[in-house]
This record gives C-alpha cells, sequence and structure tokens, in this order.
C-alpha cells in the first residue's frame, strides 16, 4: 500500500509531532509511506520519503500562499496514492486532496484529527484564518472515509458539522506517548537548580497564551502555603504579562518560569513535580496529562472539555472555580490521598503506551483500507 501522510509541520520538543513520528515509523515498517509538510524540523524514520509543499520550508503566510500555486501539481502526485492521511493539512493541501480523490475515486482519505482551538479563543488578528482553516478542515471530513480522533469530547465537538452516515465514523483513539522516557528519572538536577526542596511542586506544560488561563494559576499562590510553588514549562506572547502580574502578587519567588526545555529535560521536570494543573479553557486531549501520569504524578484540572474524560480517576477535577481549585490543591498534601491517586494513574497510563498505541492504528488504517466494518 502507498500511503501519503499529509501534515502542516513536525517540529522538535512537541508531543504531538512524536506521535507523529511514531506513527510513521509504524507505517512505514508495513508499507510505502512518504510524509509531505511545509517543513520539518525533527528527525524522521529514514524509510520515510520526504515532501515540502513549497520551496520557503516554511509555514506561514507566504508559503501557504505559494502553496495555492501547487494546487493541481500536488493533486496529481497525490491521485497516484491508495491512501491519504490528512493530518491536520493546511487549506490549499486540503484542496489538492480533495481533487486527487475526484479524480481517482478509489483513494482512501482518512482524517487524523488533533481538534482545532475555537475561533473564540484566538486571539483577534487570527480570528479570520482560524475560522478557514477549521472551516476547511470540517467541510474536507465530510468527503473522508474515516475521522480519528483523540477523545469522545472532539468527536461530539465535530459531529453536528458532519453527516449523520459519516459520524458513524469517527473513531476515537488514544494519542500515544513513550513510557520509558518518563521513568526511572532522577529529579535532582531540577529540584536543585529552581530550589525545590521539600516544595510541593504545581508544573504547568504548555503555551502561555489567553485561552490557557495561566494567570488564575498564578493568582492562586498568595492563597497558599508558603510550600507551594508552581512551575511554567513553555513560552508564549503572555509571558511578559505573566512576569508582571506575579510580581504585583509578590510571589515573583514562587512562580518560576523556566521557558522552553528540551526533549531530554522535560521528563526531568514533571519527576520533580507533586502534580500537573491547568486551568485551560479548551483541550481536544492535552497531552502534558499523560506526560504526567508516565511521571507517576496525578493532574488538577477543570472540569472542561476532555480533560475529565483524559484524567478519569487518575487525578483532581475542579468545578472551575478558584475555591474549589485550592481546596483540590491543599488535598495534595494529605499522603493517603497522593498515594491513592498515584495508583490509578500507574494504571490508566498503559492505554497511552506508544507500543500498543501504534499496533492498534496500523490495525485500523489496514482495516480501513480493506473496507471491513
Amino acid at each position: 500500500m502507498k500511503i501519503a501522510f499529509l501534515a502542516t509541520r513536525l517540529i522538535e520538543y512537541d508531543a504531538i509531532s512524536n506521535y507523529s513520528v511514531d506513527m510513521l515509523k509504524k507505517l512505514s515498517d508495513h508499507h510505502r509511506v512518504d510524509l509531505y509538510t511545509f517543513v520539518t524540523q525533527t528527525e524522521i524514520p529514514p524509510e520515510v520519503h520526504q515532501y515540502n509543499y513549497t520551496r520557503i520550508k516554511e509555514h506561514n503566510i507566504k508559503a501557504v500562499l505559494l502553496s495555492t500555486t501547487k494546487i493541481n501539481q500536488l493533486a496529481r502526485k497525490l491521485g497516484e496514492y491508495d491512501l491519504l492521511i490528512l493530518y491536520g493539512p493546511d487549506v490549499p493541501v486540503l484542496v489538492s486532496a480533495y481533487i486527487a480523490k475526484y479524480s481517482n475515486p478509489d483513494l482512501k482519505l482518512i482524517w487524523d484529527f488533533q481538534g482545532i482551538t475555537p475561533i473564540r479563543y484566538v486571539y483577534l488578528k487570527d480570528k479570520l484564518l482560524t475560522f478557514i482553516r477549521r472551516f476547511a478542515s470540517l467541510q474536507s471530513m465530510k468527503y473522508s472515509d474515516l475521522i480519528l480522533v483523540r477523545s469522545e469530547f472532539i468527536k461530539k465537538e465535530i459531529e453536528p458539522y458532519v453527516n449523520a452516515r459519516k459520524s458513524q465514523k469517527i473513531l476515537v483513539t488514544p494519542l500515544g506517548i513513550s513510557l520509558d522516557r518518563f521513568k526511572n528519572i532522577d529529579a535532582t538536577e531540577i529540584r536543585k537548580k529552581h530550589g525545590l526542596h521539600d516544595r510541593i511542586v504545581l508544573l504547568y506544560v504548555g503555551r502561555l497564551v489567553p485561552s490557557k488561563c495561566v494567570d488564575f494559576l498564578i493568582k492562586a499562590i498568595p492563597l497558599l502555603s508558603e510550600d507551594f510553588v508552581l512551575v511554567l514549562v513553555g513560552g508564549g506572547t503572555e509571558r511578559e504579562n505573566l512576569e508582571s502580574l506575579a510580581a504585583s502578587l509578590n510571589v515573583s519567588d514562587r512562580v518560576i518560569f523556566a521557558g522552553k526545555v528540551s526533549n531530554e529535560d522535560l521528563p526531568k521536570y514533571y519527576a520533580s513535580s507533586t502534580a500537573f494543573v491547568t486551568a485551560s479553557l479548551h483541550e481536544g486531549f492535552c497531552v502534558p496529562i499523560v506526560e504526567s501520569f508516565a511521571s507517576g504524578k496525578p493532574a488538577v484540572v477543570p472540569n472542561r472539555a476532555s480533560m475529565p474524560e483524559v484524567v478519569a480517576d487518575g487525578g483532581l477535577i475542579y468545578n472551575g472555580s478558584m475555591e474549589d481549585f485550592l481546596n483540590k490543591l491543599r488535598s495534595l498534601k494529605d499522603p493517603k490521598i497522593l498515594e491513592t491517586i498515584n495508583g490509578r494513574v500507574n494504571q490508566i497510563i498503559k492505554k497511552y503506551d506508544i507500543t500498543k498505541v501504534s499496533e492498534e492504528y496500523l490495525k485500523i488504517i489496514e482495516k480501513a483500507m480493506d473496507g471491513s466494518k
């Protein structure tokens, strides 16, 4: 079987990109696989052939506009494959895929949908572009043979935009990670670097943008005892504002901005933590929850979007209010509660083992190509 894997970009230090590479490896062990992207900044399996949509090798407005001049050229190329896996490609690429499908009715299309942040949660300047991409993706799904999503939440979110017949072909498959990467990690280095010894470490991993509500996490710190500290891993447009907020609340010494960290260092931050915390408004899956579980640590999440579904009973779910959030955080000081939750975490994480997930992914792809139900 000849497969084209159509993505936007694969980058370093990104869990979704790591997952993509693992799926490429599993598929390429059994089939011919070609990767199409605007830019690839991470190592891919040597068996996978790589193509760029444009010579720019960047994913920006200029590259997207240039790709519109290559729609028909790309469509002819894609029409030669048996299967196209649509892994969030941009609008011009979706048009090429549709033309290829129209020209070659035997061509199969499978959407592997990671979700798109709702328009109400993005910056004003990005709203139009996000709307166009979301609309194009949802329309494209109507013509696909199968849609894979990461959570029941995403499935319910897209069902109204996909007709009834196709909604029956939306499958929920977990996103996998390498569990070994997070096991038996020495946290001494990170705890010493940031002075975390004997502290209750609340860890946030993700973008520092408005929809993640990191300011909510910071506002909780002065309301907690001195042994609580918040470590923020990641970068984003809100960092300066968040640093100013921490200073205004006199908790700069208890809110640590670690910035972006390497793939090698990330497990050390989880190992040094007590729990992962978030106040995000929207998550289609929330990979850091699973990474925290892989480190044997619980998660404290709001009762929103997919987060309760992913956490299950491996963490603490608060109702969104500051009062309930604080109560859940304070309960982390109870060794019995923490021990009980951590025991559940060790059971839940097994379903996210990348080896198991990739094997199931291959079976689903091949079953779809065989026309089985």
